[in-house]
């Protein structure tokens, strides 16, 4: 395909760009000719990245490989010039990069155009395809639809930009919204999960060298030469930080914390590739001279996102703060992206849980959750703790790295939009297609509806209906255990993410064998006979997974996903009461089971605490407050065979 992409690129700072960049050369490497229409040159301090001669190079490529030739090809707008001057005077990039598109499909037929980030984006993509005719997929990202959308001169714009468009790319409150104004649900996609690229953001490789990249901003970038501040040499073990700053980016609690460190005598630095507009930037910086911290603070530049994992591999720890952020949906790739290249993550809860699975990441396991950022004492206090106990950092970076690990495979985004513009190349049109509601998704009512007709059926001698019968039931019985439990106070402090209560800031391999397990209060288990779910005539051996795991919700709790257990590791569950090591658990496993050695039944523990079963406590936990308080429930920790 000939795709033009309009949208933000290096050297414009900030995730669109990051995404826009990434998808155009994978969609070249998939042997698509790109076109990037972009006014990233007009791009200004602070928003604007350091860009060396090689970082220019990389903007384009060629590709050749088992899909064909591809390539990248970037159009740049022109800086505003007298031949540009109107009044009142704004550099015309509507105008620009529509012209330029309609350029490039006077001179070769266009076959799609994509849109990331509606100003000025997708309004000179809507003005491009309407004038030439080619499909336009249009897509937004967090503050055009959660704020400019709703600001009432742009509105009416957007919703007839989004309404023309060939495809929208959204989901979850985007996609209501544009359905609410108008936007056919049949042309509204989901974009898929975004990967990073591995052979970059990975553990191994060059650390960032502050005194060469001062040197280089000097020689090839001297309009961001303000950008370094502060007198920290990078001479002490430093926490990063980097992206925007902001009250709601965490960056003022930081220096709070910071100058907390400092009056402890604790050897540590900050250093943040973060910037912001001007008054906000003086504010920030004035603040860390009050606090005496700018011996142990050093601002840099903006780096292009190949060079993200240079500066995060220098850092003792990486914090990603954003807390009361005013865009919900907003989801940063920042904590991701810490997390593949193999370092500790010190993050908000609030942007932990935007992680997806983020459950199989407790805090203290595999990072460190900060419930409020704007507790300064609790956050120093967190960051204090690394700097004096520094062993616990590997494990952690290890864990978060498997972790992040397997988010990457299971990313699509490129894939998925390369799909949706192939789709609008060909005008197709989604249709809306109608499935017939399964067990899972009829009311109580219906199931016991259908289980009754069933069973009628099968009394009559239609035997072919015995694995739906027992289909029903089972989803019948795990509804059942999904019910509120009756009595049950509110969830507070039962915060699953927090589940490792232990003594220590983050857990070394080989400690989990002296830490005492919990079920999860709410834990229900629904015994199984999955043989009933097969015919007759295909029954084989019993299987080992014959258990669904379920939880039981409390107030503001929402469901969890269910899970399939063997009888092994019901059994580990049923001896998970906190008053046995995970080492006696072990012992007692493996006598029970001949081909289970301890190791092995080790690893099952832990699987089951990462899976979101379990709660662990050290020793000096088990007579804490809120350890009686979970000892108190004993009737809500039941294990339920049904």
């Amino acid at each position: 395909m000939r795709i033009c992409i309009i949208g933000k690129f290096p050297p414009i700072q900030g995730g669109v760009a990051v995404r826009t960049y990434w998808l155009a050369h994978d969609l070249a490497a998939r042997g698509h000719e790109v076109h990037v229409v972009t006014n990233a040159k007009e791009a200004v301090p602070p928003f604007r990245v350091h860009m060396r001669r090689s970082d220019w190079k990389r903007c384009q490529g060629n590709y050749d490989g088992p899909a064909g030739s591809g390539s990248v090809t970037v159009r740049w707008t022109d800086p505003v010039d007298r031949s540009q001057h109107y009044i009142p005077l704004a550099s015309p990039f509507v105008s620009k990069l529509a012209g330029i598109a309609i350029k490039l499909h006077g001179k070769q037929p266009l076959d799609v155009i994509y849109s990331h980030y509606l100003e000025p984006y997708g309004i000179a993509a809507h003005l491009a395809a309407g004038a030439t005719r080619v499909p336009h997929v249009v897509r937004m990202a967090g503050s055009d639809a959660g704020r400019l959308w709703l600001h009432p001169q742009l509105e009416a714009l957007y919703d007839c930009v989004l309404r023309s468009a060939a495809t929208l790319i959204a989901g979850g409150n985007i996609a209501g919204r544009a359905t609410g104004r108008g936007v056919d649900p049949s042309r509204i996609a989901e974009g898929g999960r975004s990967a990073l690229p591995e052979e970059l953001f990975c553990p191994q490789g060059p650390k960032l060298d502050f005194v060469a990249l001062r040197s280089e901003v000097e020689l090839e970038s001297p309009e961001l030469a303000d950008a370094f501040w502060g007198k920290f040499s990078g001479g002490l073990p430093f926490f990063g930080i980097y992206g925007k700053l902001g009250e709601s980016k965490g960056s003022f609690a930081l220096l709070e914390a910071l100058a907390r460190l400092k009056a402890e005598g604790l050897k540590a630095g900050v250093v943040a590739m973060s910037h912001g507009w001007p008054d906000l930037e003086q504010r920030f910086r004035a603040r860390a001279e009050e606090l005496r911290v700018t011996d142990r603070l050093l601002q840099i530049p903006f780096l292009p996102h190949w060079r993200v994992p240079e500066f995060l591999r220098s850092c003792l720890a990486v914090c990603c703060l954003e807390q009361d952020f005013p865009i919900t949906f907003h989801s940063p790739m920042l904590a991701r992206e810490v997390l593949t290249c193999g370092q500790c993550l010190v993050g908000s809860t609030e942007v932990i849980r935007k992680i997806p699975d983020y459950l199989r990441l407790p805090d203290g396991y595999g990072c460190v959750g900060i419930p409020d950022v704007q507790d300064v004492d609790a956050l120093a206090a967190r960051l204090a703790a690394i700097v004096r106990d520094p062993e616990p950092l590997a494990s952690l970076a290890a864990r978060g790295r498997t972790f992040a690990a397997a988010l990457q495979a299971e990313a699509d985004t490129e894939r998925t939009v390369e799909e949706i513009l192939r789709k609008a190349a060909k005008r197709a049109r989604k249709n809306a297609r109608r499935q017939k509601a399964s067990p899972a998704e009829m009311d109580p009512t219906e199931k016991h509806e259908l289980l009754t007709a069933a069973e009628s059926a099968i009394a009559a001698g239609d035997e072919g209906l015995r694995p739906a019968a027992a289909a029903i039931r089972m989803e019948i019985a795990i509804a059942e255990a999904e019910l509120p439990i009756s009595g049950q106070g509110s969830a507070a402090g039962r915060d699953l993410f927090f589940r490792l209560r232990a003594s220590r800031w983050g857990m070394v391999d080989g400690e989990l064998a002296w830490l005492y397990p919990r079920r999860d209060p709410n834990l229900r288990i629904v015994s199984v006979d999955v043989a009933e779910l097969q015919s007759k005539g295909r029954r084989a051996r019993k299987p080992d997974f014959r258990n669904f795991a379920v939880f039981a919700r409390t107030d503001g709790e929402q469901s969890r996903e269910r899970l399939m257990l063997s009888e092994v590791a019901v059994s580990a569950l049923r001896l998970c009461e906190g008053a046995r090591s995970v080492q006696e658990i072990a012992g007692l496993l493996a006598a029970e089971n001949a081909t289970l050695d301890p190791a092995e039944a080790l690893r099952l523990v832990e699987e089951l605490f990462v899976a979101g079963l379990l709660w662990l406590h050290d020793e000096s936990s088990a007579s804490t407050p809120r350890a009686l308080e979970l000892a108190s429930s004993h009737h809500a920790e039941q294990v339920e065979n049904r």
